[in-house]
């Protein structure tokens, strides 16, 4: 079973999300969060993967393909294979929401980063998320035109009458990519 070594050793590479891998994992051990939504496969995927099975929670990944959790760290590929708390949801997740009914304690959010895409996201998946739960958006310090999307969305939100229902906390990486986390009232 994936563990709290496997993420400090994953934190160790670097790549695009390495800075953020402990406290994504922290946040849901530190909260004992039971249900973990994830958009956006990837190196997130096995270290939430290893903080449910410290809380005992149930983890839901949902990307466009399974190939995504391996695509910049191949040599995880079966990893999650025997992981029975880990559940994959193979699709866009603006249509496999329309089988989601469950509360969310905790939601991390790294998809496509378009304006559009997270704007959708937000509308359809942060309602979801109980209150006292919380959100990750990565990449939302992005210098990208398009990847600036997933920051602009979030504003947006944030200075909406729905947003005053959120907290957040922006942080910033050596590589300028930035994740935020949103605290639900």
């Amino acid at each position: 079973m994936l563990d709290k070594n496997f993420v400090l050793q994953l934190a160790c590479r670097d790549t695009d999300i390495n800075e953020y891998l402990l406290s994504l994992y922290n946040i849901v051990v530190q909260d004992k969060y039971k249900t973990i939504v994830e958009l956006g496969a990837g190196q997130s995927t096995f270290v939430l993967t290893a903080a449910v099975n410290e809380t005992l929670g149930e983890f839901y990944s949902h990307d466009i393909s399974i190939l995504a959790i391996e695509r910049l760290f191949p040599e995880g590929k079966g990893l999650l294979n025997n992981e029975p708390r880990f559940h994959f949801i193979e699709g866009d997740d603006l249509i496999t929401v329309k089988q989601w009914d469950k509360p969310i304690d905790f939601l991390f959010l790294d998809t496509s980063h378009t304006f559009e895409q997270t704007k959708k996201e937000i509308d359809i998946w942060f309602p979801f998320v109980r209150s006292g739960g919380k959100i990750a958006m990565h990449d939302t310090a992005q210098l990208d035109p398009i990847a600036r999307g997933c920051r602009i969305a979030l504003d947006r939100f944030l200075e909406s009458e729905e947003g005053e229902k959120y907290r957040a906390i922006h942080l910033l990486d050596t590589k300028f990519l930035g994740m935020s986390i949103l605290i639900k009232l």
